[in-house]
């Protein structure tokens, strides 16, 4: 079984080469308008799986999976809540759903770009 290697994936390498554009952008933005740092963040994406509430539809409905780019698990997961669970959302349809797991799949945990 081979295993993932960021450094061959090409959407890991596109990804990476214009979040670095994005930065140098925000550092000569920062620079020209005498902002003294700029805040540097890692974000990660991450596999937000939901699964149904008591009372909601039977077993044959495929449960909601959502991915979000964000600094932490915990972040990801109250993202994808604000976003998915308000009234109508996605975590509301068919008697309700809660956030069952989330899951760093990108970059490899350990693994710095």
């Amino acid at each position: 079984m081979a295993a993932y290697v960021p450094s061959r994936d090409s959407r890991a390498i596109r990804y990476e080469t214009q979040r670095l554009q994005r930065l140098m952008t925000d550092v000569a933005e920062a620079e020209r308008s005498g902002v003294a740092a700029v805040e540097i963040r890692r974000h990660r994406v991450y596999r937000i799986a939901a699964q149904p509430t008591a009372g909601s539809s039977g077993p044959d409905v495929p449960a909601p999976v959502v991915h979000l780019m964000a600094a932490s698990a915990g972040e990801a997961a109250a993202r994808a809540w604000a976003v998915h669970g308000r009234d109508g959302g996605l975590y509301q349809q068919r008697g309700g759903y809660r956030i069952a797991s989330v899951t760093q799949i990108l970059p490899e945990s350990g693994e710095i770009f």
